[in-house]
């Protein structure tokens, strides 16, 4: 009996082809991973083809992993959005107290004390504006009206 092997060149240029396209994007997509199925199929031996389950292994596979990436860009969207409103709700705090007498320890570690004049947000640390002193909100120790 003749033994039957896949074409090497086609498997090569398909392998070639793939391997450039990945360099420039550097992961698989839904489309790489179909074209390596469909060529995976074209160039089984027809004597011992892929059995079922493995082909549908690899598919339920694949729907894994679509849905994982799928998850993980909710999880970056919703990390984005709950960032905003975490900043925004600072401020909202932060601008209630405006007028209102504080005392904090500046850089310097002296005592400062003042009417909170302002209130605003950097790199999404709330920063007071106590007298002519900017301090962070943690180095606040005491408000009072």
């Amino acid at each position: 009996m003749t033994t039957v092997n896949g074409t090497s060149s086609t498997t090569n240029a398909a392998s070639n082809t793939n391997t450039t396209a990945n360099a420039i994007s550097n992961e698989l997509g839904k489309d790489d991973f179909l074209k390596l199925l469909v060529a995976q199929l074209k160039n089984q031996d027809p004597m011992s083809p892929m059995d079922n389950s493995q082909f549908v292994a690899q598919l339920a596979q694949f729907s894994s992993l679509e849905q994982m990436n799928n998850m993980v860009k909710a999880v970056d969207e919703l990390k984005t959005s709950m960032t905003a409103l975490y900043g925004q709700s600072l401020l909202t705090q932060g601008a209630a107290m405006i007028g209102k007498e504080a005392v904090g320890i500046n850089s310097g570690g002296e005592e400062v004390s003042g009417r909170i004049n302002s209130v605003k947000m950097v790199d999404n640390v709330l920063k007071v504006m106590v007298g002519d002193t900017l301090l962070d909100m943690d180095d606040i120790s005491e408000i009072k009206e």
